[in-house]
């Protein structure tokens, strides 16, 4: 095996490589040298552990070929090398350990392996499926560790709920990192400049700076972790105030008191494969009978009725024995875009609007919904539900924005 003088690693590599937890999560920059680390890791792995095999993943095979077979192939000393495999991009080492390069476009094929451990290399490319249902479980047995490495790719991702996962997990099995290019030491810095020159902001900050920035115009424009606070907490004497999606998958609500100017979100519910009946249910049972509640739904509730057969949505909630408050034609999307982001942010720089970190559909709704190419708040990503809960609950019972008559339309267009 090649010696402490044959390999090094700079300090921000090393500051990663040196770690013991389990799991490692890595966000950098451009050209930060994580192909390099991670053949490094898979080496150190497989003569450690003889007799194991280990992965090296990237969202394709080419990817894999071009950005880590070469590097590895230079790494690893002739005489500890019992077969190599060019098609296969494996190597085989005489201790019975093996390195396999793949590519995750197909990421069933990978089931069924037993590992020691993984590199995800640009796992925020990858389909969430290739970590929780194929590598995850493929460590099972062997207690086997990942380290995942890559530039950032928005907040929409799943990588960056792994990222805030590890996070909250530091000290346990999980730890996490994030480096800018120029420390990764192998771009000079007027290089870094040079390309702040030609990039917006936004990309350059993402490509460069290892941001998590969404590259499309975010609808909660000015949502920050000003609007994030510990403190915020349920008032069991104040009016239970409730904002919700009606859908079968996902049903959505937000759970709010008033405090003096302030509207503050302290819980959230989200429901899979549930009715209405099912969300009625879960109010009484979390918050009891006798507490005031006043709900404010999608308007259209008022004659459709998710549950398929009976009553409708509204009426469900009122036999339930919450109030209902909403308009009789649904909101403009631009009112209820509008009023949350008034909240948010008004024009006197205050934030009326506060949510217990706990809340973290809710917060990931307003850190990552964007807008589509028509303009309209994009709903194939699926992170909608909650921003038109709390969009309705804001319209209802906080709305700063002062308007004379609020905009309706006849017709349901988000």
């Amino acid at each position: 095996m090649p010696t402490s003088s044959d390999l090094s690693l700079r300090y921000a590599q090393g500051e990663v490589f040196n770690s013991k937890a389990r799991f490692r999560v890595l966000v950098a920059g451009r050209r930060f040298g994580k192909s390099y680390l991670s053949c490094i890791e898979l080496l150190r792995a497989a003569i450690s552990r003889p007799g194991e095999v280990y992965f090296y993943c990237a969202p394709t095979y080419r990817m894999a070929k071009d950005i880590a077979w070469k590097t590895l192939k230079s790494l690893v000393p002739q005489p500890w090398i019992a077969s190599k495999n060019e098609s296969d991009l494996k190597i085989e080492l005489r201790n019975g350990s093996a390195i396999e390069l793949k590519g995750t476009e197909n990421a069933m094929a990978l089931r069924g392996r037993s590992l020691g451990g993984v590199v995800l290399d640009e796992a925020a490319f990858m389909d969430s499926a290739v970590w929780f249902e194929v590598l995850r479980p493929a460590l099972a047995d062997k207690q086997g560790w990942a380290l995942f490495i890559s530039t950032p790719e928005g907040t929409a991702s799943w990588f960056y709920d792994l990222w805030n996962y590890a996070a909250e997990s530091a000290g346990t099995d999980w730890a996490r990192w994030s480096y800018t290019t120029i420390q990764g030491g192998n771009v000079p810095p007027e290089e870094v400049e040079a390309a702040r020159g030609q990039l917006d902001p936004r990309t350059f900050r993402q490509e460069f700076e290892a941001s998590f920035e969404n590259l499309s115009g975010l609808v909660a424009i000015n949502f920050s972790e000003e609007n994030i606070d510990k403190t915020v907490k349920d008032i069991p004497d104040l009016t239970l105030y409730l904002g919700l999606d009606f859908n079968v998958d996902n049903m959505s609500c937000v759970c709010a008191v008033k405090v003096d100017d302030e509207l503050h979100i302290f819980d959230e519910i989200m429901m899979v494969n549930a009715t209405t009946w099912d969300m009625a249910d879960e109010l009484n049972h979390r918050f009891g009978l006798t507490r005031k509640k006043d709900i404010s739904p999608d308007p259209t509730g008022a004659a459709r009725k998710t549950a398929g057969v009976g009553l409708t949505d509204h009426a469900i909630l009122r036999k339930a024995g919450i109030r209902v408050s909403t308009p009789k034609s649904p909101w403009k999307i631009r009112d209820k875009v509008n009023c949350v982001n008034t909240a948010i942010l008004d024009g006197n720089q205050i934030r009326r609007l506060k949510i217990h970190p706990k809340c973290r559909e809710t917060i990931k709704s307003l850190r990552t919904l964007v807008y589509d190419d028509n303009g309209l708040p994009n709903k194939k990503l699926g992170v909608d539900h909650m921003f038109d809960a709390l969009g309705y609950l804001c319209l209802m019972k906080f709305n700063l924005n002062n308007y004379g008559k609020l905009g309706t339309t006849s017709y349901r267009v988000w």
